[in-house]
């Protein structure tokens, strides 16, 4: 047998070309699986992975000089992919340097395979350098943990359905981060025996979560409402789906810039605006409210959701529950495209379109009054403004990576219809680390211009993947709003509540960094934008630069408020 001519070739043959043939053997799988992204922060440990990674012509490969920045590329291109990434680093506490990512994976259901190198058993709790405990160092952010030991021929019938297992669990019902801990012995250079031919098995575990017809008669029922409202986040299932069910209910959808849905007939995309007029909340109270997929960013709309007193329905493809305000009376595991579809069949068609229309004039009451405040100005560059011509400048199918904090809320504030774009955002955990090696991950991934909307203190924190970003083969701005500091913290409570010089200190935090200086140290090129034409003209611009724009927090907040303040003025008209 095939398998007994491999061992054969192995027996007697030094550890080192075990370890490169038991290496050669995962990478061979996972290209067999369709793997096709490789992220590498540099080591020495990790040699023999390493070497058969790069061996493969199959495999495009990344190297990041830093571990966090490698972590968050790798989850980008599963974010763009919905296949994980291959990320390597050796032993020691740069796998600590992963956890941040593997986090955000874990939480947005982003499938990524963790491979960290490890010294063998005979080297742990010796002293020996480069040495921590890796096992199950991610806890339960991981759907599955696996050390083999050090490659063993005794084993090597397992070697093909370890890198099946380990994939596949990565892409199953509820996708996410899976680690491989491989401990490896030097000498860790060897050469690999030729492998074995043996048969492609693909998907080893299949799953989904389905329902029955009493299920879906059962959300029809509840979903019967003359008043109710659909919320849709990343996730949501198709738009044309959720447009038809909108449709029969007569129901607005109330469309985050990550849901692909704010081009539909229905779509609501100034939610946010609308649902701060007092006036317009108390006169539409929705009944009923089913919501999918992710939540959106907007504080402001989950107040509204939850004063309502409206019975929830959340709909999701994974089991994970959405429910930070602990009102959702039920929790639907399924596809929502097949959700939406499958109750088409059961809901009765809504003979009373008022509420959609109420919704619909009010959002284009919304659109008019935010276009009409900026107009053809080419002035008043502060963020808003930024995430609208954002917005408006890119092409279709673009790529568009919002930093959490205030760039994704600005967005979702001010961009209005994003559907034309692809809209990327790490809110798992709404960190701010690692956006714009989570862009490069998506550019690198998709082969698409990519544009990155962030503030200055989420690029200082990230400067790192600045390295070598003109070395990478891809189109990349970043459009940088700079307003020396943090923002969003003059939008809460503790801006009035702390003395000025305390919150300029904790909250504020001034760095004075020259943000252009720091990309021109990174040979990239740069502009400085002042003026709306400055910025068209930089978006429009070939390559990839760093593009900087300088704001003022008061101001920002004033603009805000002015803006919330004319909006409410119009709906209120209506």
């Amino acid at each position: 047998m095939e398998s007994d001519l491999f061992s054969e070739r192995l027996a007697g043959r030094p550890s080192e070309d075990v370890q490169a043939t038991f290496c050669a053997v995962l990478v061979d799988e996972w290209v067999r699986q369709g793997i096709r992204h490789v992220v590498i922060a540099p080591g020495s440990r990790s040699t023999p992975l390493a070497l058969a990674l790069t061996n493969r012509s199959e495999l495009q490969t990344e190297v990041f000089h830093d571990e966090r920045s490698a972590a968050f590329a790798a989850l980008g291109v599963g974010l763009a992919t919905h296949q994980p990434a291959i990320l390597l680093c050796t032993s020691g506490t740069a796998s600590a340097h992963f956890y941040a990512a593997i986090i955000e994976a874990d939480l947005s259901h982003v499938p990524m395979l963790v491979i960290t190198a490890d010294r063998p058993p005979e080297l742990k709790d010796v002293g020996a350098p480069q040495t921590i405990d890796q096992t199950k160092m991610y806890g339960g952010a991981v759907r599955w943990f696996h050390d083999p030991g050090v490659a063993d021929v005794a084993a090597n019938d397992s070697w093909r359905s370890l890198a099946r297992q380990s994939f596949a669990v990565s892409k199953g019902v509820s996708p996410g981060p899976v680690h491989l801990n491989l401990p490896f012995r030097e000498p860790l250079v060897g050469s690999a025996v030729e492998l074995p031919l043996s048969p492609v098995i693909r998907n080893q575990f299949i799953g989904r979560l389905e329902l029955s017809q009493a299920d879906y008669e059962g959300a029809a029922t509840i979903l019967n409402a003359q008043q109710g409202l659909i919320i849709a986040g990343r996730g949501c299932g198709s738009a044309e789906e959720i447009s038809r069910l909108a449709s029969l209910l007569q129901w607005p959808v109330l469309a985050d810039s990550r849901s692909g849905c704010q081009g539909i007939p229905e779509a609501v995309p100034y939610f946010d605006a609308i649902v701060r007029c007092e006036k317009f909340v108390v006169a539409n109270q929705p009944k009923v409210v089913l919501r999918l997929g992710e939540s959106p960013s907007s504080k402001v709309l989950s107040q509204f959701v939850t004063k309502s007193q409206a019975t929830q329905v959340h709909v999701s493809a994974f089991e994970s529950t959405a429910d930070a305000d602990h009102r959702v009376s039920l929790h639907i595991s399924c596809d929502p495209s097949v959700f939406c579809r499958e109750l088409e069949k059961c809901v009765k068609q809504n003979s009373d379109s008022g509420s959609l229309v109420t919704w619909l004039n009010a959002n284009q009451a919304a659109r008019t009054t935010i276009e009409k405040y900026y107009g053809d100005s080419d002035s008043n560059l502060l963020a808003p403004r930024v995430a609208q011509l954002v917005a408006q400048s890119l092409g279709d199918h673009d790529n568009l990576v919002v930093s959490s904090s205030m760039p994704v809320r600005d967005l979702e504030w001010f961009g209005g219809d994003c559907s034309r774009l692809n809209v990327y955002s790490n809110r798992g955990a709404n960190g701010i680390d690692g956006v714009v090696a989570t862009a490069i991950g998506v550019a690198v991934a998709t082969q698409q211009k990519t544009t990155v909307l962030i503030g200055d203190i989420a690029l200082l924190h990230d400067s790192s993947s600045l390295i070598d970003l003109n070395r990478r083969g891809v189109e990349l701005k970043i459009v940088v709003t700079d307003n020396d500091g943090g923002g969003i913290f003059h939008y809460l409570p503790q801006a009035k509540s702390v003395n000025s010089e305390a919150f300029e200190k904790l909250f504020g935090t001034p760095h004075g960094t020259d943000i252009l200086q720091l990309a021109v140290a990174h040979h990239l090129a740069t502009y400085d934008c002042r003026s709306a034409s400055e910025l068209k003209n930089a978006l429009s611009s070939p390559g990839t630069c760093v593009i900087r724009v300088q704001t003022d927090r008061d101001n920002e907040v004033l603009t805000h408020q002015e803006v919330n303040d004319l909006v409410a003025t119009a709906i209120s008209g209506h």
